[in-house]
């Protein structure tokens, strides 16, 4: 689909090139943010917050979950919605991104996935760089909702 123009359809699967979408998740206890190290691009090695990609027959809401147990081994029960960032300059492969807040995880901290390290950050101690926009995002949450 590479050669395909945005607003033609795949001749062979009839699917558009449309921006995909991703989730992240700002999860909070004690007043501190649970931060994992990428272990792929973009930004590989560097820390930000849980996520990955909304898969097919799936809810973004269901997404934070799946994705915190695969990248952490952590469980979440509610999430709500801190913003939607659509700034096609914020990823390099244009990606929509959804960021949820959930506190108070359950279960044994545990990297996995495609996670090289999990840990706990102060909120007012978070690494100098940060992948993508994930450090606006969490100073977003933390503004929205008063933590």
């Amino acid at each position: 689909m590479s050669n395909l123009s945005n607003d033609k359809p795949c001749p062979v699967c009839g699917r558009y090139a449309n921006r995909g979408v991703s989730i992240d998740a700002v999860v909070i206890r004690d007043h501190k943010v649970l931060l994992i190290q990428r272990g792929v691009e973009p930004n590989k090695g560097f820390w930000g917050t849980p996520g990955g990609y909304v898969g097919w027959d799936e809810s973004a809401e269901d997404t934070v979950k799946r994705e915190l147990k695969e990248e952490t081994n952590l469980n979440v029960k509610n999430v709500k919605l801190v913003g939607v960032y659509s700034h096609p300059k914020r990823h390099p492969k244009q990606v929509i991104n959804l960021v949820y807040l959930t506190e108070n995880p359950t279960g044994e901290l545990k990297h996995g996935d495609d996670a090289l390290d999990a840990k706990w950050f102060d909120l007012d101690s978070l690494p100098g760089k940060m992948a993508l926009d994930h450090k606006q995002n969490i100073k977003h949450a933390i503004k929205k909702f008063k933590l």
